[in-house]
């Protein structure tokens, strides 16, 4: 009886391992996760919000919606769809907003993975 056990424990992990290697070999996708390799940096200069985002990483496989809001109401300033490839930097400018004190975030959205909702960066310039 134990003899048949071990073959048939044997057998089923034959087939389990037969079936990862299959899938795998056929390419099905796998489970996306939430990294963006990528540096942002801010910066307040003459009255002017800037994000600078630096792709850390390889090239994107889709585009991302790279989109700067004013936080408090979440109204949208600028957004701009692009893939950034391995290296790639892009600025965003928010011009003359020293006076009125707002906060405003920086949200990459990517098309090949689902993202919660949450700012990348965020900055008051005074």
């Amino acid at each position: 009886m134990t003899k048949i056990l071990k073959i048939f424990s044997a057998a089923i992990l034959f087939c389990a391992l037969s079936w990862n290697g299959e899938a795998l070999a056929q390419g099905l996708p796998r489970a996306p996760k939430d990294i963006l390799d990528m540096n942002v940096s801010i910066t307040c200069k003459d009255g002017d919000a800037t994000f600078t985002i630096t792709n850390k990483g390889e090239t994107w496989p889709g585009v991302g919606n790279l989109s700067v809001y004013t936080t408090g109401a979440a109204k949208l300033i600028h957004n701009r769809r692009m893939r950034l490839g391995q290296g790639q930097r892009v600025t965003f400018r928010v011009p003359g907003v020293a006076g009125d004190n707002p906060e405003f975030g920086l949200w990459v959205d990517t098309s090949w993975f689902k993202r919660d909702f949450s700012y990348d960066a965020k900055i008051t310039c005074s």
